[in-house]
């Protein structure tokens, strides 16, 4: 608000009546409401405060412009200008901001006054805090403390309840303040101002004192700030930014958009934090939505744990989106959110706006006097997420010529809502509703969950959404009982727009609105909508009261014949009717809807009525009923009602003969073998019902059109692998398999399926069914026939091999004869009738009869396909030549030259791949012999703290008269003299000092030549060479080794030592003469290989 305009309305008498008067109308496009306030007298003058309410009016549409009147349309919005003591302060001061929260309204004033007032005006606190306007007002989240910034350069924050004060100066006007949410919980007591000197600045307090962080830097004045949770946003020239305090980090930065007016001072931005995420920003006459989302990178998996640490620490990283932008033809003085709706204070129209984007000067005082007369109130508008316009109500406020949208502001809280009830309709529903609508009364004082206040220099207006009370006054006034009563059980849902007001219906009202409405339904004949609303509004609690009202509902319904409507929603949980009013309605619905019967004998527990009566009814229906649809529904009933009176064994044949599903698995659960021995052909029809079902489902699910059948073996198993026939093999012992094959006798086909299933389970249990078993497979499942002959012993070879006989089975009659050892007569069976030369010669290789071979090679002498046949398949059973020799002179043998060409070929790859297979093997033997020679010859390292394995001394520690340490091929390394015996040692060590004369002479030479390190580690190398080769004249062993030989040959002395002289020879067992050897086999053994390497530590 400029001072111009702020002095002038502080100047009396500018209304020509001496009232203040305040007009709201309601203004879709053809409708208007007008509304007048009448002034609150000051409390100087004695009279009480008085608030004054808007009362829409609604008109109806010209006739002669509307030829159909449209539905009246319900006002949104309550307007109330607050009254109290607030008009003294407005006699002398007037307001410049205004902010609310969730316990009062904190108001600054031109003169620099801070006032904490509440809701209905009146003052509770005032202190002067500025010496000019005071710009901006901010809270804390606790509702303890209070700051405020004017254009005297200081920022006040103000303790409520404590003396806490702090004061910080700037030297320039600020324009703007936010508090840090949980300033009275935080040592660091932090805010956040900015104003014409372009800097945002953090003021805090640190272990060295005070400090001022500046945050940003602008081109232009810092206009309005907003913080919320752990961001910051503020509007300069630039745009809007928005800052992560917990990062310490500016996010983003939104533009001013096109088309804004080239001075971002001359109309404030309004910002609005709908969320954490998302924010409403209101450039004059432009609105953005601004979603904040999270920033996705590609890292790598150590840089993704610490980003997850930082983000547990901090949040996500996030970045800012425009999501939503348009324009207005008006100018925006405010924003807030209201039922999904955008709720906007509007200044001006259309010609404002043009204005605005023309004309960037501040105006002087004519042309503010020209635009005075021009000027029109503000509107309050609410505009949908589709920008549509829903609804405008202008407000004619106390000297809005002289204003402009500077001066106005909108603030808006939301208070806690209540805990949810219940939903209505439940059991509780009652209980909630009686002690919502007691706690009604207590809290009708209570803010609704939206208020709005509108600020201007001289008032200040309640603006608060419509209460459910009202709104289902209005409704029912209308005769609207069906949208009345869905209000109110949204509301108690704590859904809708009506749930924060939901304790100002008491539950009798809300019966009564029910109980109307479904007496007008049933006047009407709408029994169904009627039986609907009686379930939603009449009580459930188990009182008298309640009985007795359903009761009366219940025969209402059945002297209109409409018992089926009220059925389903009859209560049988928590409130129990009489036995009567249940019985009549099954009674009713038997003869009348079979189906709505079955869901009611389904649903209802079975003590609201006498079971054994309505099963004797149930079947007495069943005897005379036709359709088949209605006898299995009849079953069903029947088979629930058996369950529940606990007869399994009736119920069983009902869900049997109905194919319910998992019946099966209910058996076994329950352990219900006894109840279902008597019915074992109903439980294979069950299988073959599931496998029909099943094999449906997997033709449409393959989109093939189900004409491919599987074969006989596949539906064999399908069918053996069913839960019925598993169930009656797995249990055995509680139904006997007597019982079941009796019952099946006359079902042969099922009486195959369950013998198959019961021989692949244990063979032994189908014993006593074994000729049976030869007949079945004979007459369903050939196939399997000659399999079953192989595994069973237990059937009559002569009664299978006449069942054979009769059906022409030559193969299974062939295995019969030979099981029955007719070999030949099987022989000449598969020759004569079957003629099959390979089935043949299989036979005889299977039966290894020497005759059957010999008969064989004399019935194929004069048929050349079977020399051909014994030629080629004969392989080792029979000797070519003799088959060649039986062939009669003269006789054409077609095929046999090739014949023998394929066996003397198979003999020469046999000889040949011997041949190759000998040459592999001496190659491998080269191969590894070499390895082995070079590994023998290789150097041994050899630490010189390793112990000698005889004295346990270190080898580089060398006992009196050792001169050297020893190692031998097998790893283990000694001490020469623990090894050597001392004539040994000894006549090395004298060889070595009594060498010829000429190497004496030639050694002393070298000595003499030795001048370098490297020639003396020659002489050394040399020295040990030559000594270890005297030792090795020697042949000495290793100890240890030589030990585990021993302790070898005595083990095997002991487990040979049974046998004779005779047997052991034998058996290639060493003779006496080579145990005695064993006493010196070391030397023998390690005689071809370098023994011992002489090592000088």
């Amino acid at each position: 608000m400029s001072d111009r305009a702020a002095k002038h309305t502080q100047t009396p008498g500018e209304n020509d009546a001496g009232e203040s008067t305040l007009s709201v109308s309601a203004e879709p496009s053809s409708r208007k409401t007008t509304i007048a306030n009448a002034e609150s007298q000051s409390p100087h003058t004695g009279a009480a405060g008085r608030d004054a309410e808007y009362d829409h009016e609604d008109d109806s549409y010209d006739e002669e412009e509307e030829e159909e009147e449209e539905e009246e349309e319900e006002p949104a919005l309550r307007y109330k200008r607050l009254g109290g003591n607030i008009h003294a302060l407005f006699e002398k001061d007037t307001a410049s901001t205004l902010m609310a929260s969730d316990r009062f309204l904190v108001l600054g004033t031109h003169w620099g006054h801070v006032v904490i007032i509440d809701f209905e005006g009146n003052e509770v606190k005032k202190w002067r805090a500025h010496s000019t306007t005071v710009n901006a007002v901010s809270v804390d989240i606790d509702n303890e403390y209070v700051a405020s910034a004017g254009d005297d350069g200081r920022v006040v924050v103000h303790g409520l309840y404590n003396d806490d004060i702090v004061i910080v100066d700037y030297n320039r006007p600020v324009k703007a303040v936010a508090l840090d949410p949980y300033y009275s919980r935080k040592t660091s007591r932090r805010f956040i101002s900015g104003g014409t000197s372009g800097q945002l600045i953090m003021y805090e307090k640190k272990w060295l004192g005070k400090s001022d962080t500046i945050m940003f830097t602008s081109t232009g004045p810092i206009q309005t700030i907003q913080w919320q949770g752990l961001l910051v946003a503020w509007a300069c020239d630039e745009g809007v930014q928005i800052y992560d305090m917990a990062r310490g980090m500016r996010i983003s930065q939104v533009a001013r958009p096109e088309g804004s007016p080239p001075r971002a001072d001359l109309y404030i931005c309004r910002l609005y934090w709908r969320d954490t995420r998302t924010l409403v920003v209101g450039w004059a006459n432009i609105v953005q939505i601004v979603t904040l989302k999270e920033r996705i990178q590609a890292q790598s998996q150590q840089q993704q744990e610490k980003q997850q640490g930082a983000d547990q620490a901090s949040g996500p990283l996030l970045y800012a989106e425009i999501s939503v932008l348009f324009r207005t033809d008006f100018i925006i003085c405010g924003l807030a959110i209201f039922r999904d709706h955008f709720m906007v204070l509007s200044y001006g129209d259309h010609d404002v706006v043009q204005n605005m984007v023309a004309d960037d000067t501040v105006p002087s005082e004519i042309q503010q006097q020209k635009r005075a007369r021009d000027a029109q109130p503000p509107e309050l508008r609410m505009i949908n997420w589709n920008i549509e316009e829903v609804s405008s109500d202008v407000l004619t406020l106390e000297g809005f010529p002289l204003l402009q949208p500077n001066d106005y502001g909108l603030a808006y809280f939301t208070s806690p809502r209540a805990q949810n009830p219940p939903a209505l309709g439940s059991p509780k529903i009652d209980a909630s509703f009686e002690q919502h609508s007691k706690d009604a009364a207590a809290n009708a004082s209570a803010q609704e969950a939206d208020s709005w206040f509108i600020l201007s220099p001289k008032q200040l207006v309640s603006v608060r959404s419509r209460g459910l009370g009202d709104h289902v006054q209005w409704l029912t006034e209308r005769g609207r009982y069906q949208q009345a009563l869905a209000d109110i059980e949204d509301a108690y849902a704590d859904r809708g727009p009506w749930a924060a007001y939901r304790d100002q219906i008491k539950d009798t009202e809300y019966r009564e609105i029910g109980q109307a409405y479904a007496h007008l339904l049933m006047d009407e004949g709408n029994t169904a909508e009627a039986a609907q609303v009686c379930a939603r509004v009449l009580p459930r609690m188990d009182t008298p009261d309640a009985a007795e009202a359903w009761e009366s509902w219940v025969f209402a319904f059945a002297e209109a014949n409409a018992l089926n409507e009220i059925a389903p929603h009859i209560p049988t949980e928590g409130l129990h009717l009489s036995n009567t009013v249940y019985e009549m309605v099954l009674a009713f619905l038997l003869t009348s809807d079979i189906s709505q019967f079955r869901h009611l004998v389904f649903t209802w527990p079975p003590t609201l009525f006498n079971a054994y009566s309505v099963v004797l009814a149930v079947e007495d229906q069943l005897l005379g009923k036709d359709s088949p649809a209605d006898c299995m529904t009849l079953k069903e009933c029947l088979a629930l009602l058996y369950d529940k009176l606990n007869q399994p064994a009736k119920s069983l044949k009902y869900h049997l003969e109905l194919f319910a599903p998992e019946i099966l698995d209910r058996v076994l659960r329950e352990n219900l073998f006894d109840a279902i021995r008597d019915k074992a052909q109903l439980v294979l029809r069950y299988d073959d019902h599931t496998l029909r079902l099943d094999s449906s489902s997997s033709s449409n699910s393959s989109g093939s059109d189900g004409t491919a059948e599987p074969d006989a073996a596949e539906l064999l198993r399908r069918r053996c692998e069913a839960k019925g026939v598993q169930l009656l093999t797995d249990n055995t012992d509680a139904i006997p398999c007597a019982s079941v094959v009796k019952q099946l006798v006359r079902d042969p086909e099922h009486l195959h399926v369950y013998l198959h299933a019961l021989l692949t389970k244990d063979p032994h249990l189908g014993a006593p069914f074994a000729d049976l078993q030869v007949e079945l497979y004979a007459e369903y499942n050939v196939e399997r026939l000659l399999h079953f002959l192989r595994l069973s012993t237990f059937y009559s070879f002569d009664k299978a091999l006449e069942i054979c006989e009769e059906r022409g089975l030559v193969p299974e009659m062939v295995f019969i004869l030979g099981r029955m050892g007719d070999n030949h007569q099987a022989l000449m069976l598969i020759i004569d009738r079957l003629g099959d030369v390979p089935r043949a010669i299989e036979f005889a290789k299977e039966q290894s009869d020497p005759e059957l071979w010999t008969d064989l090679v004399m019935y194929a002498r004069d048929k050349p396909e079977f020399i051909i046949g014994l030629l080629e398949l004969g392989g080792t059973h029979t000797n070519p030549t003799t088959v060649i020799r039986n062939i009669p002179t003269g006789l054409s043998v077609p095929g046999i030259r090739d014949a023998l060409t394929n066996v003397l070929h198979d003999y020469h790859l046999q000889v040949e791949l011997c041949t190759d297979c000998k040459h592999v093997l001496d190659g491998d033997c080269e191969v590894l012999s070499d390895g082995l020679h070079r590994l023998q010859h290789q150097g041994m390292g050899v630490d010189g703290a390793q112990l000698c394995l005889i004295c346990q001394l270190p080898l580089e520690e060398m006992p009196k008269g050792s001169r050297s340490a020893m190692a031998f091929w097998c790893g283990h390394i000694f001490h020469d003299k623990c090894v050597l015996h001392p004539d040994v040692l000894r006549k090395t060590v004298l060889d070595s000092s009594a060498s010829s004369s000429a190497s004496l002479a030639y050694r002393s030479q070298q000595h003499r030549m030795v001048h370098s390190p490297g020639d003396q580690r020659k002489m050394m190398t040399q020295t040990k060479l030559d000594r270890t080769m005297m030792i090795r004249q020697f042949s000495p062993t290793c100890p240890v080794c030589a030990d585990d030989d021993q302790k070898k040959t005595r083990l095997q002395q002991t487990l040979l030592g049974g046998w004779s002289p005779r047997e052991r020879k034998d058996n290639g067992t060493p003779s006496q003469q080579s145990v005695e050897a064993d006493e010196q086999p070391q030397t023998a053994e390690r005689h071809d290989l370098p023994p011992i390497q002489t090592l000088s530590i």
